[in-house]
Parts: C-alpha cells; structure tokens; sequence
C-alpha cells in the first residue's frame, strides 16, 4: 500500500510543470518595489499619509489571509455575515496568494499530510522550498473541483476564483492608487502602499511555512515540524503560534493568553461582538493544559534517561498531583456535558441552574490550572535534580 501510495506521488510529480508566470512575478516584484520605493523617497514624494496608508492596507490584506482564506474558510474556525465574507475574500485576494479556494485546498493538504510527501510546503524538502519555491512548479491536481466541495458550493468563492486576476489587481494596484492620488500620490499609492505592501504581505504569509516549522517550540506537540514563534506573530497577524495551531486547527484563536500578539484573534472577537461573526469554535482549557502537560512529562522522561537513578524518586514526587489533574479533568468533563445539556433543555432549563453550573465550571477550570501550576513546581525540583545529579 505504501508503495502504492508512493507511486501515485511519483506519478504526480512528474506532472508539474515549471509555473513561470509565478516564478517571473515572484522575482521582478520585490525588485519593482524596492526601485519604486527608492524613486519615491529620492524624488521628495514621500508622504506620511502614504505610509498610514500602506499600513492600513497591509493590515487589511494580511488579515483578510488570517481571518478569511486560514481561519473561516480553510478551518471553519467561526462563521461570518455575507458582508464581512466579501470583504475577508476581497482584500485577502489583494495578496496575490491565489484564489480563496486554491489557498484553501493547499492549506488543507499541508495539514492532512504535514511533513509528507503530499504536503504542498513539506519542510523536510528545505526551509526555501517551504518559503517560496513551491509555488515554482505547478499541480494541476488543485483544479479538481472536487476538492474542498463545502468551499466550491460557496457563489462568493467560485466568484472570486473565476475573476482573481482583474479584483486583485483592483484591490492590490488601482484602490490604493486611487485613495493616495487624494493627497497628490498616485505614484507612492501604486509603489508603496501596492507593490511594497504585497511583497511584505506575501512574505510574511510564506515565513509561517518556514520560519515557523524550524525556529521556536514545540509546546503541545513534537509529532509534527510546526512551532510556536512568539516573534514570527508579531507580523503574520498572530499566525505565528503554529504549534498550538497544528494541534487544535478548529480554534478561531492562534495565540491563546489574552496578552498574546494575534490580531486576527480580536478581529474575530470583535466581529461576534457587533453580531457580524458566530460559532466562535474554542479549544476547552482542560485539554490544552493536559496537552501541554504532555509534552512537559515527555522532555521529563527525557531528561531522566540521563540519571537512571533519580526515576523513581522522581516518579513519587509527581504521581500525587498527576492523579489530581486526572481528576480534575474527569470533573470538568462531567460538568461541561450537563452545562451543554441544560443549555439544549430550552423549557426546563432555568437561569439559576446556568448560572451555578458556569460558576462551578470555573471553579473546576481554576482547580485544574493550580494543580497544573503544582505539577509544574515539582517538575522544576525534578529538573534540578537532574542537574545537580549531572
């Protein structure tokens, strides 16, 4: 079966043709954007307003790839009204990243085959073919529409896709141009806040197939190449907590902590607020921390490889409250089921029983936290002893 499957890989490699229309743009348009951007700075035309420009329309790219192609569209992380989904996809294709449901099916394909062969950006094939040199070679096997059928059902995806060229280029070249000859600056609009703002943009999407799956940790799971990048966040729009999203894909949160640099995390909130965004999917907390404790054990067991001698002693130390987080997640589970099955009993269900059953629900999620932050305590005097027995 494997040599089957191989085959069947083989056979579909050998199919991809150099894509040289991509590889040209790919090329020329960083060297546009930095000619563009010298010309505009030397001739003396440079203007604040532009640069607040370029901003905006980075943000408002970059985010129509994060909340719209990744988030809604590629993972069904949260559900949106007709008006924020066209603009999502509108603006999301000012990145010249491919239609929605191109995006889309290789997004997909990188999950369902992470690290493999049929992964779109493998990794293991080089951290500049995972960046950028994928999109050298083209597959004709994405046309098939019968691929990601809950997308192509979509009239505003298959709308997108038939027009990408002549509404990206409106998004991307034209709109800024136009709002930037507002104040004389046609030129910064179409080289700065267009061709400069699309070279970042892209990159910075690109960097979370590199950078990302070789730089940072591997907090919630080592089964897989993706990292956590605290760093890679701060300009992907919050994409850069890759670890974590790997291994919960349906969560409409990358960085999970409140103080967590992830734009598109607060624009999803933010939208549910105003009533524009539901079904905000979330990952329970219990599974997350047990998640994490996961890893923390195995770096443990480890680091006791190296001082066989300390395994017991150490073993002891931490049974006790590993049987209380099991524990405390046994009891989370219970509650999290009634709580749902009295929010579904529309005429038995009583405001006071939600109420109670909330407060108990955070009462057991802030048992579990301390007993982790206990088990954490004690994982540190195992490290130390590890240490000081090395």
């Amino acid at each position: 079966m494997r040599l089957a499957e191989n085959s069947h890989v083989e056979k579909q490699h050998s199919h991809h043709k150099t894509n040289w229309p991509t590889i040209l743009f790919l090329v020329l348009s960083p060297i546009g954007a930095a000619a563009g951007l010298y010309y505009w700075i030397a001739s003396g035309a440079f203007n604040w307003w532009t640069i607040i420009l370029s901003v905006v329309m980075a943000y408002a790219t970059g985010l129509g790839i994060t909340a719209g192609y990744h988030r809604l569209y590629s993972h069904k992380a949260f559900e949106a009204t007709g008006p924020v989904r066209w603009l999502l996809v509108l603006f999301g294709g000012a990145s010249f990243e491919g239609s929605c449901w191109e995006w889309s099916l290789d997004h997909r394909d990188h999950h369902r085959h992470i690290d493999g062969d049929m992964d779109p950006y493998n990794i293991n094939k080089g951290f500049w073919y995972a960046h950028i040199l994928w999109l050298f070679k083209k597959d004709p096997t994405k046309k098939e529409r019968q691929k990601g059928p809950d997308l192509w059902k979509d009239p505003l995806i298959r709308f997108q896709h038939r027009f990408y060229i002549p509404l990206a280029i409106t998004f991307t070249f034209l709109l800024p141009m136009g709002i930037a000859a507002l104040w004389g600056d046609w030129f910064g609009g179409l080289f700065v806040a267009g061709l400069l703002r699309l070279v970042l943009n892209q990159h910075f999407t690109f960097a979370i197939n590199s950078v990302c799956h070789v730089f940072g940790k591997q907090t919630y799971s080592d089964s897989h190449s993706a990292r956590d990048n605290w760093f890679t966040a701060l300009f992907t729009y919050g994409e850069g907590y890759h670890n974590y999203h790997h291994e919960f894909p349906s969560d409409y949160r990358n960085g999970i902590r409140f103080f967590d640099w992830d734009p598109t995390k607060w624009l999803i909130r933010g939208l549910s607020f105003m009533g524009l965004a539901k079904n905000l999917r979330r990952v329970d907390a219990e599974t997350i921390l047990l998640k994490k404790q996961e890893m923390r054990e195995k770096h443990l067991a480890q680091k006791l490889e190296r001082a066989p001698g300390l395994t017991d002693q150490a073993e002891k130390l931490l049974q006790a409250t590993r049987d209380k987080l099991n524990n405390a997640k046994v009891e989370l589970q219970v509650l999290r089921k009634q709580y749902h099955k009295v929010l579904k009993e529309h005429q038995n269900r009583s405001e006071e029983n939600v109420r109670e059953l909330r407060k108990r629900l955070a009462l057991a999620i802030r048992e579990l936290k301390q007993t982790m932050a206990r088990w954490e305590e004690q994982a540190s005097q195992v490290y130390q002893m590890v240490a000081a027995h090395a």
